[in-house]
């Protein structure tokens, strides 16, 4: 992996948004004020990266591609690629070459800057970007090509940047002690992997999905048994349940949480339970409803905040009953 390419120049535009200016202040640096821009046939300023960096070091203005010298060509790249096109290929790339030297840091660092990024949907980098990322590292490491360590690393490099991007502070919130009238609270959900699931990082990103959403999120974290799900979502009175499961948890797993979870069902306590997963059999079929308001299997964080979205927008039940 080279360091840097040289080569790469950005518009004024892009200079802007990467500084945080507006692009006629961009302009007004490059007539005369020390920005070096050469211009096209048609007049258009073109400013190599290089130099807005030196620019901005110069200014004292700090940019998202600092932390990452000497590869900031390579993020701003994968950055644009990702934001701009939804195209997560470079990033993965980026981030694999660092895993293997040994930088799990910048993996950090790298998803953490686009799980922050407004212009970047969380749930596009959940699907395209943070789950093949690692389902590459697990193929990588079941063809001998990284080590178990390596694969931990990389886990654990997704579960920081997803950690701490998250809102702080919900458990602690008044309404979660009814210190507020009922009518303003937010809506609770439960959420976890699924028991036998020891890793968690679909689960996470559906936390942070649904707080962003304005949902306060009971979080159980990975391997939880359905009876725990059971016992918050009661005594908490929260109206979803999602767990999410991955390999190796199996669609026995899954049987078993479902099983139980009807078996304490509440009705004066009714709830939404979802399963989520990519792996998630296209055969798998759930008896029914069983008591739940809903059931529902999604194979996507898109499809998951799509259905939360429209269940928001529904008369003042809001999560009315429905079938799988």
């Amino acid at each position: 992996m080279q360091p840097y390419n040289s080569d790469l120049f950005l518009t004024t535009s892009e200079v802007a948004h990467l500084l945080g200016v507006h692009p006629s202040t961009v302009k007004r640096w490059t007539d005369g004020e020390g920005l070096e821009a050469s211009k096209t046939d048609g007049g258009h300023r073109r400013i190599y990266l290089r130099a807005a960096l030196d620019f901005a070091s110069g200014r004292g203005i700090e940019t998202y591609l600092g932390p990452f010298a000497p590869f900031e060509s390579h993020v701003w790249l994968s950055v644009q690629d990702a934001a701009g096109h939804g195209d997560f290929r470079r990033l993965r790339s980026l981030a694999m070459g660092w895993l293997v030297r040994g930088y799990p840091r910048r993996v950090t660092a790298l998803f953490q800057e686009l799980v922050d990024r407004d212009d970047l949907p969380l749930e596009l980098l959940c699907d395209r970007g943070i789950r093949p990322f690692m389902e590459e590292v697990g193929a990588a490491w079941r063809e001998g090509r990284l080590r178990i360590g390596e694969e931990h690393m990389a886990s654990q490099a997704i579960l920081e940047a997803l950690i701490r991007v998250s809102p702080q502070g919900r458990l602690e919130d008044p309404a979660a002690e009814g210190e507020v009238e009922e009518g303003s609270r937010p809506p609770v959900a439960v959420v976890g992997a699924v028991e036998g699931d020891q890793h968690h990082i679909g689960s996470l990103c559906i936390r942070l999905l649904l707080e962003r959403s304005g949902w306060q999120v009971l979080y159980l974290g990975a391997n939880t048994p359905a009876e725990e799900f059971s016992a918050l979502q009661q005594t908490r009175r929260a109206r979803l349940v999602c767990i999410s499961v991955s390999p190796p948890a199996s669609v026995a797993h899954i049987l078993r949480a479902f099983d139980v979870l009807g078996r304490f069902y509440r009705p004066e306590h009714p709830y939404d339970l979802v399963f989520g997963g990519a792996d998630l059999p296209r055969d798998l079929k759930l008896d029914g409803t069983g008591p739940f308001r809903s059931v529902h299997l999604f194979r996507s964080s898109a499809e998951f905040m799509d259905w939360v979205q429209k269940r928001a927008q529904e008369p003042s039940t809001s999560l009315q009953e429905e079938g799988p």
